[in-house]
């Protein structure tokens, strides 16, 4: 890990150099937690105020929820969507064939399977979140139950994300996903990419896993993000809230930073469909 932490040490000092006028915020969601104890408890155990989302009904999800709260770390359910490839969802699968009433007695029920839980988010979903029936028939129960939703963005067609903002739901989307490649190499472009990103508009979200690489390259970097301080790193509740009356697509950016220059990483979003 040495080669990681001398990069990461450079990068520190990029970021000190920068010149930015707002300190940009980090929101880290791990999705997939619940299926693995071990691994689920190094997610919870990540320094800082990480975001976890629960797959539900699994065997770990409501003991390590439980945990998470006590750790200050923000939760979510991560509910199953249907995906373009048919893979499969696992419990409280969410899928085209159910009936409106089906989707919400689903997500009803994921959601109250998940102790402490802030907001929504979907596992998958590159089918069903671009289905606007579907949608409009999960989205009130998320607002019944006064929780936000973050778009995955798994599907750039998805309707996910403009169906929550119609009923007032607190919302954002996925700007990066951190670990689609698991080499060191490929981890560390993603992280890059994703602060230059916030240093840019802001804020970033950015989306990981509790895949054994993606927990040692954030065991490795996260402390010295924290106590830098340049880029600070924050649940994904309180960046709602933070931003409840601005949305990305309006919002002023940032100037060109010292980092950006540096790293002369692509600003577009990306949109993966498993």
């Amino acid at each position: 890990m040495g080669q990681t932490i001398q990069r990461w040490l450079t990068l520190l000092c990029l970021l000190a150099a920068s010149q930015v006028f707002a300190q940009p915020t980090l929101v880290i969601i791990i999705d997939d937690v619940g299926n693995n104890g071990p691994l689920g408890e190094r997610a919870v155990n990540l320094p800082g105020p990480v975001t976890l989302a629960f797959l539900p009904h699994t065997p770990h999800a409501a003991r390590l929820a439980r945990k998470a709260a006590d750790s200050n770390k923000g939760i979510m359910l991560h509910a199953p969507m249907a995906n373009a490839t048919g893979a499969a969802l696992g419990p409280g699968a969410l899928t085209e064939d159910m009936s409106p009433e089906e989707l919400q007695q689903t997500i009803r029920d994921s959601i109250n399977a998940i102790p402490f839980v802030q907001g929504v988010n979907n596992h998958m979903g590159s089918r069903l979140t671009a289905n606007q029936t579907a949608m409009s028939a999960i989205m009130p129960v998320i607002q019944q139950h006064d929780l936000y939703f973050i778009d995955s963005l798994t599907n750039p067609a998805s309707v996910a994300q403009s169906e929550a903002r119609s009923l007032g739901i607190a919302t954002d989307r996925r700007d990066v996903f951190l670990d689609n490649d698991r080499s060191l190499e490929g981890l560390f472009q993603q992280f890059e990419r994703a602060i230059n990103i916030a240093e840019r508009t802001g804020s970033v979200i950015l989306i990981g896993h509790p895949y054994p690489e993606t927990l040692d390259f954030l065991e490795t970097v996260l402390p010295p993000l924290i106590a830098n301080n340049n880029v600070r790193l924050i649940p994904a509740d309180e960046h709602l809230q933070n931003n409840a009356w601005l949305t990305k697509e309006n919002a002023t950016p940032y100037p060109v930073s010292r980092l950006q220059m540096q790293l002369m990483l692509p600003s577009t979003k990306s949109a993966i469909t498993p």
